[in-house]
């Protein structure tokens, strides 16, 4: 992972979007589309490193690996969708789950609390979420592209 951090803004307005845990997060959609293209990044370096070493991650361990960063942020076991099949495979689907739960921590908003205070929050489970909904719709039209 890059380390790189992010910090869009949030503030209270009426006309923002509200997530489950309160924060506003300014420019939802955009904010999402922003993330969803950091991770597509991420698994395009991913694939290109397999690639080296002469491995691949097929359609269906890419789901399996979405599957596992969906139900870990449900707080569900994420091993069923992980572990098992061959090690390399195995290997593979844990190495870009590995790559890609990391992101929320590294993702934050900032939220002003007075003239002279700046809160920075973590990413929102529930914006997450949405950001891995998106990411699965972008693979889907990737794949079904000619």
């Amino acid at each position: 992972m890059s380390g790189q951090q992010n910090h869009p803004k949030s503030q209270n307005k009426p006309d923002q979007e509200v997530g489950s845990t309160g924060l506003v997060i300014e420019n939802r959609p955009q904010e999402c589309a922003r993330i969803v293209k950091r991770l597509l990044e991420m698994i395009d370096r991913q694939v290109a490193s397999l690639a080296k070493s002469d491995l691949s991650i097929s359609w269906s361990e890419m789901q399996l690996v979405l599957l596992a960063l969906e139900a870990e942020a449900d707080g569900r076991e994420v091993g069923v969708h992980l572990d098992g099949g061959d090690e390399i495979s195995a290997y593979v689907r844990r190495n870009l789950y590995d790559e890609l739960v990391g992101e929320p921590s590294n993702i934050f908003y900032t939220t002003r609390v007075d003239g002279k205070t700046v809160r920075y929050e973590a990413l929102p489970k529930d914006f997450w979420k949405e950001c891995l909904s998106l990411l699965r719709e972008k693979l889907r039209e990737l794949r079904e592209k000619p």
